[in-house]
């Protein structure tokens, strides 16, 4: 039987700009490791890590909260500030995506991408992708028992109300945003998507933005089939703000 272990963090050095990557709920840095290889061959030093439960099984992974993995998103913003590094470009989808705008609300970022960041996301709604997450999980189990729903709902209520909580205060603070930002979002997502990608663009006190559609991606537009042109874009946006030498 498979045996699940948290990834740990991946650090690719390159110049001296560095670029935080942040990955989704429920998943792993995954998600973002094939953009943070390329933008490594393009010379950018790109530093991930998977948050604190994901990549684990349920009763590990509910005992953190969108609160934790913010701390661990300023612990990484941190070691690569005490790494020497100055120009630090943050990169998120979906929960990363929430977390790279708190991060650029927060602290001095030299840019700020968005991939298919929620503006609302209810409990329920939430535990849709939680439920199958859990599902996943089963083939790891010993015991092989079946997935209590309920139950679950009803262990996943503090972790979720955290998260439909934290999607409002990134919300509310956009307007903090002064760092060049790009907000992406795919065409093949929820429509909810779309609406938030113009929301943020609108919202944010940045005067150097851009918004841009993929007409063939979905939620994870990092392993979507815009990948190549997805990946040029970020890197053209990256060389804009950053003085990558």
């Amino acid at each position: 039987m498979p045996k699940l272990i948290h990834p740990k963090p991946m650090l690719l050095k390159g110049s001296a700009q560095a670029v935080l990557l942040l990955h989704s709920y429920t998943s792993t840095y995954r998600d973002v490791k094939p953009l943070a290889v390329f933008l490594n061959q393009h010379q950018y030093t790109c530093y991930s890590f998977s948050y604190a439960g994901h990549g684990l099984m349920m009763d590990e992974f509910l005992k953190f909260n969108p609160d934790d993995w913010w701390q661990e998103v300023i612990q990484a913003y941190n070691f690569l500030i005490e790494l020497g590094y100055r120009e630090i470009a943050v990169i998120g989808v979906s929960l990363g995506a929430l977390l790279s705008l708190k991060l650029a609300e927060s602290f001095p970022v030299s840019a700020c991408i968005s991939m298919s960041a929620p503006q609302t996301r209810s409990v329920e709604d939430l535990f849709q992708r939680l439920s199958k997450y859990a599902e996943y999980l089963q083939q790891f189990e010993t015991d092989q028992q079946v997935l209590n729903i309920a139950q679950l709902y009803i262990k996943a209520q503090p972790q979720l109300k955290q998260f439909e909580n934290f999607v409002v205060s990134t919300m509310q603070n956009l307007n903090r945003i002064h760092a060049p930002t790009a907000t992406l979002f795919g065409k093949q997502d929820e429509a909810l998507y779309e609406q938030t990608a113009h929301y943020i663009f609108e919202q944010i006190a940045s005067s150097d933005k851009m918004i841009k559609a993929y007409p063939h991606s979905g939620h994870l537009m990092t392993l979507g089939q815009d990948q190549s042109i997805l990946f040029k874009d970020i890197l053209n946006f990256l060389n804009l703000h950053l003085h990558n030498t």
